[in-house]
């Protein structure tokens, strides 16, 4: 885990495009399942205040030797409850993160965090994984689409999106990104709520 930046093919094409995509100047980004803080410390370096929080120790040691002036970790798991007294954030990043809850905790669960991620920020970005085995590996089902067909993939994530976010959020953008040998791409959605 430790070298997945490293391994995905697009991972400065992803970051650059979330940067790109950031509402405004001076953002305060979460980054949720932050790994080693790589994008953290690429959006602090950017004059955003990122902050990054991973429940992995090891992960989490890693990146609070790269965080800059204006990033910064924190080790914790992600639930329901984390976001009960959370601020707003300008953006929530969950990159290869919804998946993983879905694969530990259930689909309640990662829809929960979801929603509460929803009520947090207008902005989201998420990258969802096309493989079957990143939501299965610790005894969920699978989930309802063909394993590396980007197409249903991205079908399943944008009704999951509108079944758990609603009709006041839209899909702004969709890039579909190379990223390893065992999962070929992966899918970048970028969301923001409406405006009233």
């Amino acid at each position: 885990m430790l070298r997945f930046h490293n391994k995905h093919a697009s991972f400065e094409k992803r970051n650059k495009l979330i940067a790109d995509r950031l509402p405004h100047r001076n953002s305060w980004v979460l980054d949720v399942g932050s790994n080693t803080g790589f994008t953290t410390k690429y959006l602090g370096e950017l004059g955003h205040f990122a902050i990054g929080v991973e429940k992995m120790q090891e992960e989490f040691n890693a990146a609070r030797k790269i965080q800059g002036d204006t990033s910064a970790f924190m080790r914790v798991g992600v639930s329901p409850a984390f976001f009960e007294n959370s601020p707003q954030w300008s953006a929530i990043l969950l990159l290869s993160v919804l998946h993983r809850i879905y694969a530990f905790d259930g689909e309640e669960v990662m829809r929960s965090v979801l929603s509460e991620c929803g009520r947090k920020t207008d902005t989201l970005f998420i990258e969802g994984s096309t493989r079957h085995a990143r939501y299965k590996d610790q005894g969920q089902p699978a989930p309802d689409f063909t394993e590396h067909d980007v197409e249903a993939a991205a079908a399943w994530h944008e009704a999951l999106f509108a079944s758990v976010l609603g009709e006041d959020w839209t899909v702004e953008a969709k890039d579909v990104l190379e990223h390893t040998r065992k999962e070929p791409h992966r899918i970048l959605y970028h969301l923001c709520k409406k405006k009233a």
